[in-house]
């Protein structure tokens, strides 16, 4: 019957009812592929801490054959096979484990092991969202889609407004924007800062702060000069071993700032805030707690799940 109605088009000899059926045949046939499709990725490699977070939080985490060095949360995903670091993923590597789907974040790589990776036969899909709230739920719902199970993604998606809620409650209640300097690293005395095209930015710009290299692009390296002209009211830095206050006062860079001299320094995880997965609209709710003086959340509302990779849990605010 296919056939014929085929026959039909490319001749012009189609009545109108044989096209709805044409037409309805099609829908139900593509939903059809797509459904079995996602029913047998049930072997998935991971390429970027946020999407495996996703998978975690869905309950799908059987699936998973392998993850990249940045899945480190839950601490589990550390246990499944490695793939390398995401933007060199190794060839061998992911073909050993013989996964039927490529999950990827955006800089997943290098291009040339995509196209080996594909050309092997392995499904390979790159979610290309930016760093930003709505993108993280649009980052839910696709993974959700691709694995089949869209109810746990909406599941999960209401779980994050909670957060986001609670997020606006604060910043639509505060009248102040603190300077905030965000360290990458602290590594040999040269620290690096954010600038305006990192996740970094994104986070501080959405707790109602200021980010003092705004003007400049990516993650940049300051002097001991260029530092002190900016005048941070707050430093935060990724999270380091340590009195990270110490070892902020100690550097000529920092020890004259308002943000020294106010010990207004904090520190706070990488993959927390800056991996823009489900727990990101939580841990910027945090960072709004570090750098306003007052931050003031809804009653009730509590950090609800772990802020830091040992498990640590934090009320946030002042």
């Amino acid at each position: 019957m296919l056939q014929k109605l085929i026959t039909d088009l490319t001749t012009n000899n189609i009545t109108k009812q044989s096209l709805r059926f044409f037409l309805a045949t099609l829908l139900i046939s593509t939903v059809y592929v797509n459904s079995t499709y996602a029913d047998k990725a049930n072997r998935i490699a991971v390429a970027g801490g946020s999407i495996t977070e996703i998978i975690y939080r869905l309950g799908e985490e059987g699936r998973i054959v392998g993850v990249d060095s940045t899945s480190t949360y839950p601490e589990a995903a550390t246990h499944h096979p490695t793939l390398g670091y995401v933007r060199n993923v190794s060839v061998e590597g992911l073909l050993s484990l013989t996964p039927d789907l490529l999950i990827g974040e955006l800089d997943t790589g290098p291009p040339k092991v995509l196209n080996q990776i594909k050309k092997a036969g392995v499904k390979t899909v790159i979610i290309e969202n930016d760093d930003s709230i709505p993108a993280i739920k649009e980052k839910i719902s696709h993974v959700s889609s691709l694995l089949n199970v869209e109810e746990k993604g909406e599941e999960l998606i209401n779980d994050l407004q909670i957060d986001i809620d609670a997020l606006a409650h604060a910043t639509q209640r505060i009248n102040t924007s603190p300077r905030v300097l965000f360290l990458l690293s602290l590594s040999n005395g040269a620290p690096i800062a954010a600038g305006h095209t990192t996740s970094a930015h994104t986070a501080i710009v959405e707790a109602k702060g200021i980010n003092v290299l705004a003007k400049y692009e990516g993650w940049q390296k300051l002097s001991p000069e260029s530092a002190l002209a900016l005048k941070p009211d707050v430093i935060i830095v990724m999270n380091r071993g340590g009195d990270v206050m110490e070892q902020v006062e100690k550097l000529p860079h920092f020890k004259y700032t308002p943000a020294v001299k106010n010990k207004a320094v904090y520190t706070i995880d990488g993959s927390y805030l800056l991996g823009f997965g489900p727990r990101t609209p939580q841990a910027i709710v945090e960072l709004g707690g570090m750098i306003h003086p007052k931050f003031p959340l809804p009653k009730g509302y509590e950090l609800r799940y772990p802020s830091h990779i040992d498990g640590t849990q934090r009320t946030s605010g002042h």
